[in-house]
């Protein structure tokens, strides 16, 4: 998940506030609001082959902070690369059990 990775690391110093690094995020549920906050991000965005890329928003569109394109990041990343960092995100709520409202902080070593 190395493309995913980078994008945050590089989101992180890029968006004002630092989210996710010096400031929280905080988790949502809702699907209907993650879908419009990943729309929000990632609808303008030119995908050359969605087959085999996706768009990686950050902050993630499952949180309070997500879906603001003038306060967020987005790239174009390997589908398998973004799927296995979303596959990972879902792990990490449900292992630390960030609940809806909660907040976290996301660290790139």
């Amino acid at each position: 998940m190395k493309q995913s990775a980078n994008h945050i690391f590089d989101a992180q110093r890029k968006i004002t506030g630092h989210p996710g690094a010096s400031t929280p995020l905080h988790r949502i549920t809702n699907e209907k609001t993650i879908n419009a906050h990943r729309k929000a991000m990632c609808a303008k965005v030119h995908n050359p082959d969605p087959k085999k890329y996706d768009c990686d928003e950050y902050p993630f569109a499952a949180s309070k902070e997500g879906g603001n394109p003038a306060r967020g990041s987005t790239r174009i990343i390997s589908a398998g690369d973004n799927r296995s960092a979303g596959a990972r995100l879902g792990g990490f709520y449900k292992a630390q059990r960030i609940l809806n409202g909660d907040g976290y902080y996301v660290r790139i070593k």
